[in-house]
């Protein structure tokens, strides 16, 4: 189907513009504009390659479903539940084909929201097979490990994604302070576009969460005064 990520869809021949030096590695740039209802994350040469819509308020939907392409029209690839308490499930596929969709759940790690783990299958849906091998992954807040190797600014939405067995760098976001812009997100793997998909999904409805809970410190702040 259109609508899904397959295996044998390479980031670089999809998306020829994102080839680095390294091969392996790729940059996404993900944006929030200010009073827009989802996001968009672009290459490093400012090509819309995905599109996020946020639904908080219908029953039953997503709270970010994640196209590959420019609006709500483009083909359905992922799509996550957010719960406030740091309890995720992540769909990669679409949801509503329920055939075709992997089902994988994100659940905090830490007391203090600076740890969040998943699992998933090493093969995209429609049955695309690349290897049968089931991984974990963590999510970190560093302080140290930016994009490229870089030091970052300091800031509690920076992560690093580690492979949980063998403590490898898989992928590091690093957040940007400036309006429109959440920061980048570079990944470190290459396993095709269903993977970068999981890992763009992972980290977004994150930012997403910390969005959600700061709304609501701020609503309570101001009810109170």
């Amino acid at each position: 189907m259109a609508s899904q990520l397959t295996q044998s869809d390479s980031i670089e021949s999809a998306h020829p513009e994102l080839e680095l030096e390294d091969q392996a590695s790729r940059i996404y740039v993900i944006y929030r504009r200010p009073f827009r209802r989802h996001y968009e994350v672009k290459s490093v040469a400012d090509q819309l390659l995905f599109y996020g819509e946020l639904s908080s308020f219908r029953r039953g939907k997503p709270d970010l479903t994640l196209h590959r392409g420019a609006s709500v029209n483009a083909p359905v690839v992922a799509a996550s539940k957010i719960n406030m308490s740091g309890h995720f499930k992540l769909a990669l596929g679409d949801p509503d084909d329920l055939n075709n969709v992997q089902w994988e759940e994100m659940t905090r790690a830490s007391w203090a929201h600076q740890q969040y783990r998943f699992e998933m299958n090493m093969s995209g849906p429609n049955g695309s097979t690349y290897n049968t091998e089931r991984r974990s992954f963590i999510w970190k807040r560093t302080r140290s490990v930016g994009i490229d190797d870089t030091s970052p600014s300091w800031s509690s939405r920076n992560y690093k994604l580690m492979d949980e067995k063998t403590g490898e760098l898989v992928a590091v976001f690093t957040n940007k302070r400036s309006i429109g812009q959440c920061g980048r997100l570079q990944i470190k793997e290459e396993h095709g576009d269903w993977f970068d998909a999981m890992i763009l999904l992972s980290y977004m409805s994150l930012y997403e969460k910390f969005d959600r809970r700061n709304r609501q410190s701020a609503a309570a702040a101001g009810g109170g005064s």
